[in-house]
């Protein structure tokens, strides 16, 4: 009889999801796999330009496709995305479908597996209650290993990391900064370092660069803490992503 009530109620659970994805689809204003490239353009663009809080970039694409703009703002506003940066924060995920497989394979120990979170309090004393757009936080778990990085919109080269066992202590000296920074680039030894130190919300950070390469790491911190988090950059996008990472360090 319990055998028989689960069975009813699994069956049940799968026929209202099919109900909800053959509504969702009905309710497209184009074609399905038509919005993937649209997501990649906005992966690509946001981190380059910053989200002005409207939707003149997904207005240049439309233009660029031929797309009705009207009628697909529409569409996404009643999805919750109300700006180019919530179209990848509260829409793109709703595609999932499209990419995953039909058959679920049970993750093994030597997997990864990735999960979006809402929230995060963990033991090193790091908490967040509500991740502010465009950040997307994700956990990512290997065996009995998990880590956890904010990111913007689900492809992103340029991660938050969150490290919770971190020598916050050494972020004083300039010579662990610049072997942080030659261990994680492996890009050429002899370099004249430029090191800058703020406050942000709270928040000590520290910034390192060279002048010959791109590649830029900024620490965000509090003393006593374990923790540290972690935004590798480069030059081009620098001013954008700390201007990202201020709105993400209020609500931390």
């Amino acid at each position: 009889m319990l055998e028989n009530l689960c069975m009813d109620e699994k069956a049940f659970k799968k026929a209202y999801k099919e109900r909800e994805l053959k509504a969702f689809k009905e309710s497209l204003p184009m074609k399905e796999i038509d919005f993937l490239p649209l997501f990649d353009f906005l992966n690509s663009e946001l981190p380059k330009n910053g989200c002005q809080h409207d939707f003149s970039l997904l207005e240049s694409y439309c233009k660029e496709k031929g797309l009705d703009f009207s009628v697909l703002v529409e569409w996404l506003n009643e999805q919750g995305g109300f700006c180019d940066c919530e179209i990848l924060a509260n829409v793109e995920e709703q595609f999932e479908y499209l990419t995953k497989p039909t058959h679920k394979i049970k993750p093994k120990s030597t997997q990864t597996v990735q999960r979006k979170l809402d929230a995060l309090t963990i033991d090193c004393g790091f908490s967040i209650k509500k991740v502010p757009v465009p950040w997307i936080l994700v956990a990512i778990s290997q065996g009995d290993k998990t880590n956890y990085q904010f990111q913007i919109g689900k492809k992103s080269d340029f991660p938050v990391i969150l490290e919770s066992d971190f020598p916050v202590d050494k972020l004083s000296d300039d010579i662990f900064l610049h072997n942080y920074w030659m261990a994680k680039t492996e890009l050429d030894s002899e370099l004249v370092f430029a090191i800058d130190r703020q406050c942000i919300h709270n928040f000590e950070t520290v910034q390192i660069r060279t002048k010959r390469w791109s590649p830029i790491f900024v620490f965000a911190y509090r003393q006593g803490m374990k923790w540290c988090l972690v935004l590798r950059t480069e030059t081009a996008r620098i001013r954008n992503d700390v201007r990202e990472l201020e709105k993400l360090l209020k609500e931390v």
